[in-house]
């Protein structure tokens, strides 16, 4: 099948590690469930987005569709993370601008910046502590390497269809754990994000939209399927070329604001 930009997205991903037994005890056993699709034509959705690409998510089921889903893990306590700036790929410009567009990803998650006009009050803490050596546990098949007792966000290697990946450690039962790390692995391949939509756009994805899903990964959201609930940013696919996916729509925002309340 050829490609055409109008059916062209991708699946991101969630790979969960399981920790059990309490900090500084002995080793604890480690469980890894991950998931992965291949970049381009996806057939295990029916149907690619429709319309233009850049508007695709910014119509009225974006603040109309309350779904959302939970992985069952939550931060207690702020998550405090750093990015690993050696790693940013050259041709994404300065790299104060990629790291401004990676807070503000957290930052929408933290808050719960959306579309809808709900208020942006949401109980969860997070914070950037600026830079580090450290590199996102995801290995480039999108499984969860080591952990290292750091929140890192790092640019590298991953497989050929993976646009980012989110790895999360927790203690306790998966139905109420409580998250203790969080790496995310943003795919480093030369052109395929942006971080202000070029002109003639086509098989390129927004950095601040990706990783703004992957932040909802880190505090605890899941996927929706792109069939039913496209609109929204937590959508297992994303259009190349949209910008829409900044902010939260209302499943986003009402699954966070059920486990995290508002401030």
């Amino acid at each position: 099948m050829s490609k055409s930009r109008q059916g062209l997205f991708l699946l991101l991903v969630c790979a969960l590690a399981l920790v059990t037994g309490p900090p500084g005890g002995p080793a604890p056993s480690l469980h890894v469930s991950s998931a992965g699709v291949s970049k381009g034509w996806l057939p295990v959705i029916p149907g690619p987005p429709t319309g233009d690409p850049a508007q695709t998510g910014q119509d009225g089921a974006r603040c109309a569709d309350p779904a959302g889903t939970w992985l069952g893990m939550r931060w207690r306590s702020s998550l405090r993370w750093r990015v690993n700036e050696q790693t940013i790929p050259a041709y994404l410009g300065d790299r104060a601008d990629v790291v401004s567009a990676l807070r503000n990803a957290a930052t929408t998650v933290d808050t719960g910046r959306n579309d809808c006009g709900l208020p942006e009050n949401l109980g969860i803490q997070e914070s950037y502590t600026g830079r580090t050596d450290h590199r996102a546990g995801v290995t480039a098949d999108g499984g969860c390497g080591e952990r290292d007792g750091h929140n890192a966000v790092s640019f590298g290697r991953l497989n050929k269809g993976l646009l980012a990946v989110t790895c999360i450690w927790w203690f306790g039962d998966k139905s109420n754990g409580r998250s203790v790390e969080a790496d995310i692995l943003i795919d480093d391949t030369p052109g395929l994000f942006f971080l202000r939509t070029p002109a003639d756009c086509g098989s390129r994805w927004d950095l601040e939209g990706t990783v703004t899903h992957e932040f909802g990964h880190a505090f605890g959201l899941g996927h929706v399927a792109f069939a039913e609930h496209g609109s929204l940013t937590m959508t297992d696919g994303l259009p190349d070329c949209s910008t829409a996916y900044r902010g939260l729509g209302l499943g986003d925002y009402l699954t966070l604001k059920q486990q995290y309340g508002t401030n």
